[in-house]
């Protein structure tokens, strides 16, 4: 899902005690301590590993670059008064290659790297930063590739005519991604009906099922869920009413009976590419953007879907997506970047 939805932005942890003194690294004065790995990345994500979702998925891009030979370490740091004194702690032992995750850090990261000049900053799902900083390299994504695929796919698969887009909060990221799932679905099915919704929240399942339900009611059979922690009540919704949603979220056993496809970001290969392109060469400061051509972004089919009696045609669904999805990086559709309000 979209996290200009950003499901980390959303949510406040409480202080995990003792981390300062947990990273009480070398080197207590300023500048960068020498002699450390140069092969060395640490991540610092403002939520522990766990969550099912971004943060493990940058987890596992750690393992990615383990794997490739890289020394690898994961620092939560849910207290945002410790952001900066994480840090400069890894900065002054000298990590060479420091990653950060969502706007949790963008006012501490701007105080920290000028301080560093030779450490690199990566800061994963943040607009880029103005004045551009030589040793930060900003990484955005861009979600209205696959929300115009899941608007072929719904508009495709649909026997009703009528498909819905429920988001989180009524913000202009998401807008963008409702005008493309509509520009995707039109451009598929010049009758299709669009209805559209939001929760107000990314944390509140039971409206979201309460607004699906609505939804389905008034003939809706396919949704677009782009509410986070909201969606799983879309997806209760679509399980009892018989119908289907393109999922945020991770698949799971619950989520097989109705979600077709899931459209989201790639945040682990994401940040595992920007890491290797420092020692290939081809990492630059300032503002990169991660999407379907990179596999940044994607719309995947459901694994872990069951297709029962009457279920749609996937197979025929997702051959139109694929041709579709070369289009858009071959540039032969050009995907609308729309913030008017819905």
């Amino acid at each position: 899902m979209n996290l200009g939805r950003g499901p980390l932005s959303r949510r406040r942890f409480l202080a995990a005690a003792g981390l300062a003194s947990a990273l009480a690294l070398t080197g207590c004065g300023g500048g960068e301590a020498k002699g450390a790995d140069e092969k060395s990345v640490a991540l610092v994500t403002p939520q522990k590993a766990g969550d099912g979702g971004p943060t493990d998925n940058l987890v596992s891009g750690l393992a990615t670059l383990k794997a490739a030979g890289y020394s690898t370490r994961h620092v939560a740091a849910p207290d945002p008064s410790s952001h900066e004194s994480t840090l400069r702690n890894l900065a002054q032992s000298g990590t060479p290659v420091i990653v950060v995750s969502f706007s949790d850090f963008t006012q501490v990261l701007k105080t920290v790297a000028p301080d560093f000049p030779k450490t690199k900053f990566v800061h994963i799902y943040s607009d880029p930063y103005k004045p551009e900083m030589p040793n930060v390299q900003t990484v955005s994504f861009d979600t209205q590739g696959p929300s115009y695929l899941a608007g072929v796919l719904a508009a495709t698969v649909s026997k009703t005519g009528v498909i819905g887009f429920i988001g989180g909060t009524a913000i202009p990221s998401l807008y963008a991604d409702y005008h493309a799932f509509e520009a995707g679905a039109k451009a598929t099915r010049a009758d299709i009906v669009l209805k559209s919704a939001f929760v107000g929240s990314f944390g509140d399942p039971v409206k979201g099922q309460q607004i699906a339900q609505t939804m389905f009611n008034n003939k809706v059979d396919v949704v677009l869920a782009y509410a986070g922690g909201s969606s799983v009540g879309v997806v209760k919704a679509a399980d009892q009413a018989k119908t289907h949603v393109i999922y945020d979220n991770v698949e799971s056993d619950q989520t097989a009976g109705s979600v077709i496809a899931i459209a989201s970001q790639h945040y682990g290969g994401t940040m595992a590419k920007r890491v290797r392109g420092i020692d290939d060469g081809s990492w630059k400061p300032g503002g990169t953007v991660a999407g379907l051509a990179d596999d940044g972004t994607f719309l995947d089919r459901a694994k872990k879907f069951r297709a029962e009696a009457g279920a749609p045609d996937l197979d025929s669904a997702f051959k139109k997506v694929d041709e579709t999805k070369q289009k858009i990086v071959d540039g032969s559709i050009d995907v609308p970047f729309d913030t008017d309000p819905v």
